[in-house]
């Protein structure tokens, strides 16, 4: 497996950093600590959607971080956080918004720095 490295410095801290973001999302998700099934729950989710999440969130951040599929893990991400803010909105609990939108804003400049 090739790692991603961007033209610039700027670019593969950018990656590297929208990957990190979603690897301690998925750490977080997998604890399944009750607050966050609680959390997911909330939002209309089964208790057990907390461990999909993670896996998918894994999988973003290596798909951001190897060669020639950082767009797929953008992707990815970015459908996980689209579904998080439909669900946010779906519950009327704005407060909740802040993180994904991050999410997707480092994604959008993982996917605006460099080449793949």
């Amino acid at each position: 497996m090739k790692l991603f490295t961007g033209t610039t410095s700027l670019d593969t801290i950018l990656v590297w950093l929208a990957a990190w973001a979603f690897l301690v999302g998925a750490v977080v998700n997998a604890s399944g600590h009750p607050k966050i099934r609680a959390g997911f729950v909330q939002l209309r989710f089964p208790f057990w959607w907390c461990w999909v999440t993670a896996a998918f969130e894994l999988a973003t951040a290596v798909l951001l971080v190897t060669a020639g599929t950082r767009y797929i893990g953008i992707v990815l991400g970015a459908c996980i956080m689209l579904v998080a803010i439909a669900a946010i909105f779906r519950i009327r609990n704005y407060r909740e918004l802040p993180p994904p939108f991050v999410f997707l804003l480092l994604l959008a400049l993982a996917g605006i720095s460099g080449q793949v």
